[in-house]
């Protein structure tokens, strides 16, 4: 009996032990993000040099990776309403091409293509700096030149660009009058990507990619508008920024129209890069009019960018949708 108690307490110390080492262990530095924007230093006479400054001062940007303004007819006049297109993790507006501007120049719109902070960069180490903090502050500079541009501001959002409009979306509505989102990051589909912002997260995400870096494969056309290989720390924070922002009090906050399109077609073909019963619990969280709200399924989209010539599948479907959804919520006219 005693040699049985022994054997127990010895078990609950080496347990107690393995806790005490998990939670000591080392975590990746938390960063706490602010959705209020401070004053804006945009007019419309200085947005456009102020963007090709910035821009130009970056002097390992690829090229037709930077943020770009389009002036509706090469006027510097505000348009009734401006698009702002927020790109996704790793992305660079290229994902976007072409609905984006042909969404804009079919509605009369001035557009802003943001660029979020250390994407588009030819980089060995890639996204090694950002944080939940600067993608947040990527997002607020874009939807500050967006109301600068435009009356009012309708965001084109893909994956991160998604968690990033909604999330300015609810806390600051008064700059945001629409949202429609291609597959949605509201969380990843891997469940595991909750251990990251754990302690020994960095550690373990290491161990499982076999090294300091993430890499995927992409069509070789759009290898130029994607960061293919980058440090697994953003991944970390990719983690850091869904954990803060996407939750029930973001989503309720949520009153402006709303478009979301997702690829799904069967369990087995589906977005596997983003969790779909997230989208599905976000969706049906907002405070959006029932009327002023839609969600739909991309069947043969093929893959998680469902919006990009890079990834055309069904580019018609996706065109239709987003077209619709702008004439009879906002009711735009087409100018073609």
């Amino acid at each position: 009996m005693r040699r049985r108690t022994k054997r127990l307490w010895w078990l609950a110390a080496s347990i107690m032990g393995l806790v005490l080492l998990y939670i000591s262990g080392p975590r990746y530095p938390e960063m706490i993000i602010n959705p209020i924007m401070a004053a804006s230093p945009y007019t419309i006479d200085n947005v456009d040099s102020l963007v090709k400054a910035k821009e130009s001062q970056i002097t390992n940007l690829r090229p037709g990776n930077e943020a770009k303004l389009f002036w509706m007819d090469g006027l510097r006049e505000k348009t009734s309403y401006a698009l702002v297109y927020l790109h996704g993790f790793s992305a660079s507006r290229g994902e976007g091409d072409p609905i984006h501007l042909e969404i804009a120049k079919r509605y009369g719109m001035n557009a802003y293509l943001a660029r979020l902070d250390q994407h588009g960069l030819e980089d060995p180490d890639a996204l090694l700096h950002i944080t939940a903090a600067s993608l947040l502050a990527s997002a607020k500079e874009a939807i500050q030149i967006g109301k600068t541009i435009g009356h009012k501001v309708v965001v084109l959002s893909c994956s991160t660009g998604s968690t990033l409009a909604l999330y300015l979306a609810a806390h600051q509505p008064e700059m945001i009058d629409a949202l429609i989102c291609y597959s949605p990051n509201i969380d990843l589909d891997n469940p595991a990507t909750h251990l990251l912002d754990k302690p020994w997260g960095l550690q373990l995400i290491r161990l499982i990619e076999g090294g300091k870096y993430h890499s995927w494969d992409a069509p070789e056309s759009a290898q130029m508008f994607w960061n293919t290989t980058y440090r697994n720390e953003a991944i970390v924070a990719l983690r850091q920024l869904l954990d803060q922002t996407m939750m029930s009090e973001t989503f309720t906050k949520i009153t402006q129209p709303l478009l979301v399109l997702y690829y799904y077609k069967s369990d087995e073909e589906r977005d596997e890069t983003v969790s779909i019963p997230a989208m599905q619990e976000m969706f049906d969280n907002v405070s959006t009019a029932e009327s002023e709200k839609a969600m739909y399924p991309i069947p043969n989209a093929g893959f998680h960018v469902i919006g990009s010539k890079h990834y055309p599948n069904d580019l018609a479907t996706v065109w239709q949708y987003t077209t619709e959804f702008l004439e009879e919520q906002l009711r735009f006219k087409s100018l073609e």
